[in-house]
């Protein structure tokens, strides 16, 4: 055992206090020339907090302690790997019993260089460092507060605002902005959308560089800082982890200039007021077919670049009344973005979806397709010693994972999923296919089982599609539930995006469809 890697970490506050980088660094190239050892990689995290694990050389470091790139690990100290014990214990127990890889510290004893004793002491440093960053966090919280009740704005600036020398000032080219938000909500006939797209089109960007959206906006129009006030809330949190917003909120005077007047202000509270006391919610439900399915193909063919996946383009179901057409809308225009998709009538994508899976058919020899497909990926090796293999490693996996001995979500994610794909296509006439099998072939009989009843019918279409894309007053493409798309015949590993013919529609509305209304009207796209 030679080579040897360090990882050295300063959050903020110690960087003032001068316990530097390069002072761990030395204590560690000391301690491992010592032991006549080779130090293999130096993971330097900088101005980061040790509360959680979601550190970027701590990850890459865990990722390459699983290739084996060394065999110790060392720190100056136990508190520069974690603040949690909980988080050091599991990171701990990962490194040194599933990768082989002995944690030492410099300057306190180990488990892997004292034995019982070591752990005992190791344990005891771990509750101190949680101790301290609770500790830590307390003051920071009464520090916090202190500067509010002094007028000093503590978070980072918010559209309208620069810091300079530790104060805020208006920011010129974004002041404007703010003041034509409030001016133009408070005339009482411009929505969160509307000043959105206003602001939009003005070329004003948020603090991120991103479009305003309904919600930016309905932010900036509830926050006090803009008539001079600075808010204060305690931070709670829920036993999940979640932030709680219980706390009571404090407005204290602020140090900074006012942007617009309080009377203004107050006059968009009322507008606010006044618009949510029209919002009436329908006495009478209204369920829809495709609820959750539709999206918008020319928003998901050209999404910009902070578009939130995956819920872009998803088109909503509206019904202004009982007694109004109901519609899909796309949500992309709500949320300031333009787009020229068009709200279009329920029932018309409706039917063409319909359409389409009452002449969906699995061939009649997809399970002997499906078998050769498998027999092909896996070549001379047993089918079922391979699938005893894979089953037994998600077994460890997730054994390794529920004890706390894997604290890379990603990764576990990443790899449980490859095995669990691996294991749907070498086990392919399951149950769950034979189902997919029998709804296909016998969709027509459970529709008009369904008797109307338009939530059994949701129930039904959502068992087979992920997904339906409408452009116009057509549907385009469908994306169907694995086990629906395999069946259908195709391989597990191929795209289950499927291209709908768009005259589809028009030929059912002329009555003249050259073929049967929905039969074979797709081609998958590769």
């Amino acid at each position: 055992m030679n080579r040897y890697a360090a990882y050295v970490r300063v959050s903020s506050e110690e960087q003032l206090t001068g316990y530097s980088i390069e002072a761990q660094k030395r204590a560690v190239e000391a301690w491992v020339a010592a032991q006549g050892g080779q130090l293999v990689r130096v993971y330097v995290e900088e101005g980061v907090s040790g509360k959680n694990t979601d550190r970027p050389a701590f990850i890459q470091m865990r990722q390459d302690a699983r290739q084996r790139k060394f065999d110790a690990l060392v720190v100056h100290k136990f508190d520069r790997f974690a603040r949690n014990r909980t988080d050091a214990l599991a990171v701990k127990s990962l490194l040194r019993h599933d990768y082989g890889i002995k944690v030492y510290s410099v300057s306190e004893p180990s488990e892997d260089s004292d034995g019982p004793i070591g752990a005992l002491i190791e344990g005891i440093m771990e509750s101190v460092a949680e101790w301290y960053s609770r500790n830590l966090a307390t003051e920071v919280a009464k520090a916090s507060h202190e500067k509010a009740t002094q007028g000093i704005h503590n978070n980072n600036p918010p559209f309208g605002y620069i810091r300079e020398n530790g104060k805020l000032i208006p920011a010129v080219d974004e002041v404007e902005g703010v003041r034509l938000a409030f001016e133009t909500y408070a005339s009482g006939k411009f929505g969160y959308a509307d000043i959105a797209r206003l602001l939009n089109e003005s070329g004003y960007r948020s603090k991120s560089g991103r479009l305003f959206q309904k919600d930016t906006v309905r932010e900036i129009l509830r926050n006090e800082i803009y008539i001079g006030k600075v808010r204060y809330q305690q931070t709670r949190y829920n036993s999940d982890g979640s932030r709680n917003f219980s706390a009571p909120v404090e407005l204290h005077n602020g140090k900074h200039t006012p942007i617009i007047t309080e009377e203004l202000f107050d006059r968009c509270q009322q507008v606010r007021e006044e618009r949510g006391a029209h919002h009436q919610p329908y006495k009478r439900y209204n369920p829809y077919l495709l609820r959750g399915l539709v999206y918008c193909h020319r928003c998901c063919s050209n999404p910009p670049e902070n578009a939130d996946f995956p819920s872009w383009g998803k088109m909503f179901a509206q019904k202004l009344s009982d007694r109004a057409f109901a519609y899909y809308r796309c949500s992309s225009r709500p949320q300031g973005f333009p787009c020229e998709q068009k709200g279009i009538r329920a029932y018309l994508i409706e039917d063409q979806v319909i359409g389409v899976l009452k002449n969906l058919k699995p061939p009649a020899n997809w399970r002997d397709r499906l078998l050769a497909n498998v027999s092909e990926a896996l070549g001379e090796q047993n089918l079922e010693q391979r699938l005893t293999e894979i089953k037994a490693a998600i077994e460890r996996m997730d054994f390794r994972w529920d004890q706390g001995f894997i604290t890379d979500k990603a990764d576990y994610v990443e790899k449980r999923l490859q095995l669990q794909q691996e294991l749907e296509q070498l086990a392919p006439v399951s149950e769950e296919l034979e189902t997919a099998a029998a709804i296909l072939d016998k969709f027509s009989t459970q529709w008009e089982a369904c008797a109307g009843d338009v939530d059994a019918q949701h129930r039904l279409v959502k068992l087979i599609i992920e997904r339906v894309y409408v452009h116009d007053e057509s549907v385009v493409a469908i994306t169907l539930k694995s086990n629906f798309h395999i069946v259908l015949g195709h391989s597990a590993n191929e795209p289950t995006y499927m291209e709908i013919d768009p005259m589809l529609h028009e030929w059912a509305r002329r009555g003249s469809n050259p073929r049967p209304y929905g039969c074979e009207p797709y081609a998958l796209t590769n």
